[in-house]
Order: C-alpha cells, then structure tokens, then sequence
C-alpha cells in the first residue's frame, strides 16, 4: 500500500545544463514493442524563447516524492526539437541510450565468429561498457561482413544470419540487455480501493491508472488484486505522463496470458 507521502510528488527535467521543474508537460514511454524508450517534453513557459538545446544533449528526467530520493524514470539525449514556427520551442523528443546505437556506424568482416563475439564489437564502438548478454552457445560462422550498419542494424543482421530473435533494450543504470531480463528485487503490488485510480481493458491489454509509480519498467513483474483481474503479471508498457500542472501518473499494461 502506498502513503500519505505519495501525495506530494516531484519532479526535475535535465537537459544539458539546464535543470526544469516547472512549465514543462512529460510523456514518459517504456515498451516491449520498442527497444527504446522515448519521452516528450512539452514546454508551456516562455522561458525556453532564449534556449536552445541540440542533438545528443544529455536528458535524465526524475520522478519522486517529498522527504525521498527523486528517481531517475529515464536516461538519454536529445532526438529532436519541435517548433511552432515562430521563436518558441513547443518541444523536445529524445530517446534512450539506444540513440547511441542508432549514431555508430559499423563497417568490419568477421571470421570464424560467433552472434555475442560481433554484438560486443558494436556495444564497444558505441561506447557501451555494461551490458548483460544472453550465453546460449550458437554455431560460429566462418564470415560475415557488414558495411555500413549502425549497431542496431547489426543486431538484426545478427538475428537474420543465426536465424533467431532476441529481444534487446536499456534499462535503468544505462545497461544493455539481449536476450536476458534485469533481475528484480521486488513485486510490486496494485490493490483495488488502496493504488489503483483506475482499471480498463483496451485493445487486449489491462491498463492500471495509479499515481507516479517510477520504480516499475517494461518487462518486470507486478501483483495485482482486482475484482476484475488478479495474479502476478508482466508489464509490458508503462506511460508516465505529467500534465501542466506538475501532477503526475502513472499507466501500466499488462496481458493476462504473459505471467
């Protein structure tokens, strides 16, 4: 059950040097479909009429609660910028760690190699020292040359040449992961009548409205006691969002076949 103290929420935006804790909107995104998590941030002051902020400044965004540590709810750099046609910024688009994949170009010829052996070439060209991958033994292939890929398209070559499909992401602390889940200190629960605003089906999925939850990420576990629906399930998307008013929420989607 969540207290009292959870009705007293912040909230602090980076960007480069800057640091916003007001006149901004937040939509924060992490899903199983993406292999990045992305967010949106909408500027409501005047303030960002003299700012100016460029691809691949540095943006973390904090969600917490008065008396605790704020938590980071995402890590990345800047994607793009929005305008609406006239001085004033209306936003910014920015991407995980995973932008970082996307800027690496790869040009190599590997020999006698095996799918983790090139996956860590790329991680390192990208700059990416932490990472957890999956050490299933595959059959090493004589050559493969790549020309011109970026590092996620690396890995999709890698996929398409070994014939398989691991899904792969950062989570938090800038860590990549490929065919492995981080592991998970703690179940958090969801109770009717106590941390759940709201509960709707949508287009297959059990949607939970709760109050700013910035613990939970895609592909952990959560327990949920529901008239409508109970059990441990797997996230499978979160969405936090803060309005213009600085009062944030949480929306967390899960199937009942992906326990």
């Amino acid at each position: 059950m969540l207290n009292t103290e959870y009705f007293y929420p912040t909230m602090e935006v980076q960007i480069g040097q800057y640091h916003l804790n007001e006149g901004i909107k937040l939509d924060v995104y992490s899903s199983k479909e993406s292999y990045f998590d992305w967010a949106k941030i909408s500027f409501t002051d005047k303030m960002v009429e003299a700012t100016e902020f460029k691809e691949m400044e540095e943006v973390n965004i904090f969600l917490g609660y008065e008396d605790e540590n704020e938590e980071v709810v995402f890590e990345g750099y800047v994607d793009k910028t929005v305008n609406n046609g006239n001085t004033l910024m209306d936003q910014i688009v920015a991407k995980d760690e995973m932008k970082k994949l996307e800027k690496t170009k790869i040009t190599e010829t590997f020999l006698n190699t095996s799918p983790q052996e090139i996956l860590m070439y790329g991680l390192d060209k990208a700059g990416i020292d932490k990472y957890e991958l999956n050490q299933d033994l595959f059959t090493k292939k004589s050559i493969i040359p790549i020309s011109q890929k970026n590092v996620i398209q690396l890995i999709n070559e890698i996929h398409r040449t070994w014939n398989i499909e691991e899904r792969f992401f950062f989570s938090q602390g800038k860590i990549f992961y490929w065919g492995i889940k981080p592991k998970q200190k703690k179940i958090y629960e969801f109770t009717f009548g106590e941390n759940i605003i709201n509960m709707e089906y949508e287009n297959g999925f059990w949607m939970i409205e709760t109050i700013s939850v910035p613990h939970i990420k895609h592909s952990h576990k959560i327990s949920v006691q529901h008239p409508r629906v109970e059990g441990i399930f797997e996230v499978y998307k979160v969405h936090f969002l803060v309005n213009d008013k600085g009062f944030p929420r949480t929306k967390i989607y899960f199937k009942e076949d992906e326990e």
